[in-house]
């Protein structure tokens, strides 16, 4: 009798306990600003090559592809750096692998959110060319304590849909 009122009382203080988060989606979608690679490491493609950007937030995106026919609400803004390069990882030859560090922030408001990860670039590019699932680190303003994680999807015409799963 006491072990189940024991897993009854630990059953509710479970479901209580979950209760207290809340998992909200939020999509908003980037288009570049400007990206600018520079070679650190040993000339050519190599560990501690940095490449930083900005783009322009918009809560949609427009159906022209024209980032003119969408406001702007925000800026995202970052930096990689390229951790292991080009054919150090046999299994991926034309893959490299960078430390990436992504800060997104809303004008009209002190929010901003942050999120870091390590993910493989093609190397020829210093742009993400697939799906990069990374975990959201802390934030500002009404993301005060959120953590969660981010799905950043190239859409391509230098157009990415930022998709946050965000916990409080």
């Amino acid at each position: 009798m006491t072990i189940r009122i024991s897993a009854l009382a630990l059953l509710i203080i479970t479901a209580l306990g979950s209760g207290c988060t809340s998992s909200r989606t939020l999509t908003v979608y980037c288009h570049e600003g400007a990206l600018v690679r520079t070679d650190l490491g040993t000339p050519g493609p190599s560990q501690a090559d940095l490449t930083t950007w900005w783009a322009d937030v918009h809560e949609t995106l427009p159906e022209s592809l024209d980032p003119a026919d969408s406001p702007v609400v925000g800026i995202a803004s970052g930096f990689n750096v390229v951790t292991v390069s080009e054919g150090e990882v046999t299994e991926r030859p034309s893959r490299e692998y960078r430390v990436s560090n992504f800060h997104l922030v809303w004008f009209d408001s002190n929010d901003e959110l942050v999120w870091t990860g390590l993910h493989d670039y093609g190397h020829d590019d210093g742009r993400l060319i697939n799906v990069a699932d990374r975990p959201i680190s802390g934030g500002t303003g009404r993301f005060l304590g959120s953590h969660g994680r981010s799905v950043v999807t190239p859409l391509g015409d230098k157009w990415f849909q930022v998709d946050l799963y965000i916990e409080n």
